[in-house]
């Protein structure tokens, strides 16, 4: 499963799930270039950080693609011009 569907799974899926408000402000930090405290990853189940790092993983590799777009839209962050 790739990292978008399983991030949809998690955040739509469990919506009241412990991550994922960690998860939205990953999304946010990559989409907005806010900030993030980093070693609020240790705090996470393993499972989770491994998606976390996915994430990051492929944000930078799709970064010219529709990929950041769709993750916006999963978080719901307005489309903001870079």
């Amino acid at each position: 499963m790739n990292t978008l569907k399983k991030l949809e799974k998690c955040l739509i899926g469990k919506p009241r799930y412990g991550s994922n408000e960690f998860f939205r402000r990953l999304v946010e930090a990559l989409c907005l270039r806010g900030k993030l405290d980093l070693a609020e990853l240790y705090e996470l189940p393993y499972d989770d950080f491994k998606l976390a790092l996915e994430i990051m993983q492929d944000w930078r590799l799709d970064q010219y693609t529709k990929t950041k777009e769709r993750l916006r839209e999963l978080v719901m962050l307005p489309n903001v011009t870079e």
